[in-house]
């Protein structure tokens, strides 16, 4: 005999009504992309501070974790890490309130527009781990290089839905550039 039983949302719970623990994951989860989803004032908030935290609690920790650790190959212009880290915060912010303007479009394909601006949150909280000093710079090239891509592709795709929207993943495109421009001077191939 199974020892749970289906209900019509897909969770299941076990005879006695409670969830199971994979169950009450998927019930947060859902719930949260359904609250993320909607579009009023509760959502915009939650889109925006949603990127912001993780924004912080990725740079943050790669703060702590590479405190102390010098990096002789920089160039002058090149920003310090706590600089870098705000610049982040604020770029997340801008794609939190990008992916929630994109909520209240009921067009075919907006869906799919706030997909890649989720992606794109996710890289982009990638950026402090693919940066610290101890990796490779071909790596942080690479890694600002398919960020860049995914950027320049998430625009040309909400731009079909949303002008303004798209117009907050700009900021981005041109902080990409700026840290594509660091890298390939740190690696010595633009001499500068």
């Amino acid at each position: 005999m199974n020892r749970y039983l289906p209900r019509s949302n897909g969770i299941r719970r076990r005879p006695d009504g409670e969830q199971s623990g994979c169950g009450l994951i998927m019930s947060l989860l859902l719930r949260l992309a359904e609250a993320l989803n909607q579009d009023d004032e509760r959502s915009r908030r939650l889109n925006i501070s949603l990127a912001v935290v993780a924004g912080l609690v990725t740079h943050g920790l790669v703060l702590w974790l590479t405190r102390g650790a010098t990096t002789d190959s920089m160039p002058w212009f090149a920003l310090p890490d706590w600089a870098e880290a705000l610049v982040w915060v604020g770029l997340l912010a801008l794609l939190g309130l990008s992916r929630w303007m994109l909520n209240s479009y009921t067009i075919i394909g907006v869906s799919t527009a706030r997909t890649l601006v989720t992606l794109l949150i996710l890289c982009c909280l990638l950026w402090p781990f693919y940066s610290l000093p101890a990796v490779d710079l071909r790596v942080a090239l690479f890694g600002n290089a398919a960020t860049l891509l995914l950027a320049l592709a998430s625009i040309v795709v909400v731009r079909r839905r949303s002008v303004e929207s798209s117009s907050l993943i700009m900021p981005l495109v041109v902080w990409l550039c700026f840290s594509i421009l660091v890298v390939l001077t740190a690696i010595g191939w633009l001499g500068v």
